[in-house]
């Protein structure tokens, strides 16, 4: 059609889509509607009102990350002032100071395709981290509520199902050494982390496949502990950050972990004396065997007959 202006779309789903404003307020000014055509907000069905404003939580906290702005302006307008009524959200990065004049008045248009185009990635990627670490840890800062805690170490069909509907795709985008931008921010090397360390082992439970992501994520978390990255987490973020080391099949990992664990332990309270547990069972399982016995089928190797007796025995597996 003459005059359409192709759509920068920063989400997508089966219903909803999410894409830049043409004439933004600020750069990084998102528009959500939903997929299916209404006019106002009462006309959305039950089933329709959570995961709209799940996502529209999500963008106001991911367009500020994104725009490095102090706030987000989130608004709905209703049929006035629309050329073709339609249900929609505004998300607009805001800054104290930023000129501000009336309602949405002046707009900034983007310098040329380009600038527009790098506006759309960082947000694209800021709102899949945010997904991620709010689909893993639950909402707000806080400790994470109980029902998802449940579910980490836990095997669940219907739960690694959502993670291979929901993150299949960026799973395999990081298993084949993609979305490198992610690792220049705490959250997004975090939600990488995830993807590679704890996605790769729901969706390839007893095989080979668990551990394709380790080596990558053992190196981001590393370099977030030597530049102290790791603090900035909250501890159940952190619980996350260094898993990748008790997940190491070598004295130096298991050392890194029991460190960073005691550490957690000792700055976030008893509450995470379990973590600290479990990472003396792992460290116990290197020390003399120097690897881990229970992922020998998996990998192809053989088992000595002292792993033999360890693997019919008690505790002896992670999976």
């Amino acid at each position: 059609m003459r005059g359409e202006v192709p759509l920068a779309r920063v989400y997508e789903d089966d219903q909803l889509l999410a894409f830049l404003d043409h004439r933004p307020v600020f750069p990084g000014h998102v528009l959500l509607i939903p997929k299916r055509h209404m006019v106002t907000l009462d006309e959305l069905d039950p089933q329709e009102v959570t995961p709209l404003f799940e996502l529209l939580k999500v963008l106001s906290r991911a367009v500020p990350l994104a725009m490095g702005a102090q706030g987000c302006f989130v608004a709905n307008n209703n049929v006035v002032s629309q050329s073709v009524p339609h249900l929609h959200w505004h998300a607009v990065p805001r800054s104290k100071g930023d000129g501000l004049k009336g309602f949405f008045w002046p707009r900034h248009p983007y310098a040329d395709e380009a600038a527009q185009e790098a506006t759309r990635a960082r947000l694209e990627d800021t709102i899949l981290q945010e997904l991620i670490l709010d689909f893993w840890f639950g909402p707000g800062a806080g400790p994470s509520p109980s029902h998802y805690v449940r579910r980490w170490f836990t095997q669940d069909p219907e739960f690694d199902a959502a993670i291979q509907g929901r993150f299949g795709k960026a799973m395999r985008a990081a298993l084949a050494g993609g979305l490198s931008s992610w690792e220049g921010t705490a959250r997004g090397r975090l939600a990488l982390i995830l993807l590679l360390d704890q996605f790769t082992r729901n969706l390839g439970r007893h095989t080979a496949a668990a551990f394709a992501g380790d080596e990558r994520a053992q190196r981001l978390a590393r370099e977030m502990v030597d530049q102290g990255v790791d603090q900035t987490l909250t501890p159940d973020q952190r619980v996350f950050a260094y898993l990748p080391f008790e997940h190491g099949e070598s004295a130096e990992w298991q050392d890194l972990s029991l460190e960073k664990y005691g550490q957690l332990r000792q700055q976030a309270g008893p509450d995470y004396q379990n973590y600290l547990d479990y990472a003396h069972k792992h460290a116990v399982i290197i020390k003399r065997f120097g690897r881990y016995p229970h992922r020998n089928q998996a990998l192809g190797r053989e088992n000595t007959p002292e792993e033999t007796a360890f693997l019919n025995g008690p505790d002896s597996t992670f999976w």
